[in-house]
């Protein structure tokens, strides 16, 4: 039977679909095709599209993650003492640590994002050769890389976390 519980629970598995996979997608499929498909500033502009078209969906997906586990833990009836007292409470209070950084980091990555943007369009502007600009731009790029490394596998690990939840 399809109750209003398995409705949230589906829209919380969707959303965490959307928000590791879009992650996956990008980090293994899109960048290695466009680094063989685009020069780099042509490329960077274009992942500042994707980039932004994917954080239209993955604010709706963390949004929806964040009030579907909010009433998971209802159902459940968790409260905050349960979050020290059980096995179960030490995992869902471990996993919400680490979406609070994730939060973090996704909210630094999508500034640093931007910034990249900034200086490619401003090296598309003045020319590619400009060594300021290209070594600005290489410390940016450096930089969302380990936000990006960083963000999928703190997320990843919150993902492990749920089917232990689950079990």
């Amino acid at each position: 039977m399809i109750s209003v519980w398995v409705i949230i629970r589906w829209v919380h598995l969707m959303s965490a679909i959307a928000w590791v996979g879009g992650m996956l997608f990008m980090g293994l499929i899109l960048i290695p095709v466009m680094r063989k498909a685009l020069p780099s500033i042509e490329r960077t502009l274009l992942f500042d599209k994707v980039g932004y078209r994917y954080g239209m969906v993955s604010t709706v997906a963390l949004l929806l993650l964040l009030v579907t586990g909010y009433f998971n833990g209802e159902h459940r009836h968790v409260d905050w003492s349960h979050l020290t007292g059980s096995a179960y409470g030490q995992i869902l209070a471990l996993k919400l640590v680490l979406v609070a950084l994730v939060v973090g980091v996704t909210f630094v990555h999508s500034f640093v994002g931007r910034r990249i943007t900034a200086v490619t369009e401003q090296a598309r502007d003045l020319g590619a050769a400009d060594a300021t600009i290209a070594r600005k731009r290489w410390q940016l790029q450096k930089f969302s890389i380990v936000l990006s490394v960083t963000n999928l596998s703190l997320n990843l690990v919150v993902v492990l976390l749920a089917a232990a939840l689950a079990n």
